[in-house]
């Protein structure tokens, strides 16, 4: 009787885990479209005239953390090509959102920094991850710390199988 319970319970949070992947792949494209409606609700209408996208968000957000990051950089911290960060990283200089810079010492390598309307994209993409895990931090206060405890090893283990 109890193998079989285990089972229907099983089945069940195989479904409850499909949908949240489900979920989480919808997630990247309503996550591109909430950024560009927080830009509008922020009053930052001249940035969404930019028409940014989800991947130049993220590189925006990888030069606003990182002090003179360059493509080598960018493209190991996002796990994106050279070839695709340098596409990237041309849309953002033509959309005036960052700028590249040469050292003194070093004028081969090339290192971006934000613009002043690329730190407001920075800003505003800051403001939706501050939701979202404030929405998180929500739902994980809903359990005491043996069952997050047990949260955390599933994860661990679901991560390390995959």
């Amino acid at each position: 009787m109890n193998i079989e319970r285990n089972k229907v319970e099983i089945k069940m949070l195989l479904n409850q885990m499909a949908a949240l992947f489900d979920y989480l792949n919808d997630y990247l494209q309503t996550h591109e479209k909430a950024l560009n409606d927080l830009l509008i609700e922020y009053g930052y209408e001249n940035i969404y005239a930019k028409n940014l996208m989800l991947s130049e968000f993220h590189v925006i957000d990888c030069i606003g953390k990182n002090r003179l990051p360059n493509a080598t950089f960018i493209s190991k911290e996002l796990i994106l090509t050279k070839g695709a960060i340098s596409k990237i990283t041309a849309k953002l200089i033509l959309k005036e959102l960052i700028k590249p810079n040469q050292l003194e010492n070093n004028k081969k390598e090339i290192y971006y920094t934000l613009t002043s309307q690329g730190k407001e994209a920075y800003e505003v993409h800051e403001k939706i991850h501050d939701l979202g895990n404030k929405k998180v931090v929500e739902i994980f206060n809903k359990y005491n710390k043996e069952e997050l405890n047990t949260i955390s090893r599933f994860l661990d283990d679901l991560l390390n199988e995959l």
